[in-house]
């Protein structure tokens, strides 16, 4: 069976997507997670708390690395397999691309600092605030990506004349009508699912019968985050999905 190169491009694009997506939801969310705890560490006085702080946020870095090099291969294959469609809407759509890189350079940066300084600060309030950065700058970066998937759903911000955008405006391309439902959508799920997942690595670390403190302790931050990012994501879904 032989496949022309644009179901091949539609193929490789999907597989590299799909792949990407897990790890830059878990990117998304994980670093609330982390702040979440090592908040409740510093206001509880637990040290349980921060362990599960620095333990999450070690596991965090992999999911980085690999969600850096998926997200490098679709850059490379917009420019390489679809080099039509930017041509023409890149006119319109590649500011938030241009501008995702300086929410993921604040990130990584701050993420560098923030593991290499623990144990360091007499306040570790002062360490907590290095993380607030990381979540703002793994925010930003999916909000910036998702205007261009709200930008598909409601084009505007530029006039159609002969297959060449003219008349462009970036920024009201950027801030489409179905901005606000798609990327809080967005950001609700993916607080979501790294909730889920934590829960779950604490869940069968109980299972499996490790009953110290600190897996209970776990699972209930973890549970009770997901409830409420759940119910969000559903509510903010349907208004998404009705817009």
């Amino acid at each position: 069976m032989s496949y022309d190169p644009v179901t091949l491009s539609r193929i490789l694009t999907g597989l590299t997507l799909f792949v990407h997506i897990v790890f830059a939801s878990l990117g998304v969310g994980i670093p609330l997670m982390i702040a979440l705890a090592e908040w409740r560490g510093i206001q509880t006085r637990d040290p349980h708390y921060s362990l599960l702080a620095r333990r999450w946020a070690r596991g965090f870095v992999i999911s980085v690395a690999v969600g850096v090099v998926t997200g490098t291969s679709i850059g490379l294959q917009l420019s390489l397999l679809w080099p039509t469609f930017m041509r023409v809407a890149g006119h319109a759509i590649a500011l938030p691309l241009f501008m995702e890189t300086f929410a993921f350079f604040i990130e990584a940066i701050f993420l560098g600092i923030y593991l290499y300084t623990w144990d360091r600060f007499k306040r570790p309030m002062l360490h907590l605030l290095l993380l607030v950065p990381v979540a703002i700058g793994s925010s930003t970066s999916a909000f910036f990506i998702t205007t261009l998937n709200a930008f598909m759903n409601t084009p505007q911000g530029f006039t159609l004349k002969n297959g060449v955008f003219t008349d462009v405006h970036p920024l009201i391309a950027m801030f489409n009508p179905a901005t606000p439902t798609k990327v809080s959508h967005v950001l609700a799920s993916s607080y979501t699912v790294s909730a889920c997942l934590l829960a779950g690595i604490a869940a069968y670390s109980l299972l499996i019968g490790r009953k110290e403190v600190y897996f209970k302790k776990a699972l209930k931050l973890t549970v009770t985050s997901a409830f409420i990012f759940a119910l969000s994501t559903a509510i903010i879904g349907d208004f998404s999905a009705s817009s």
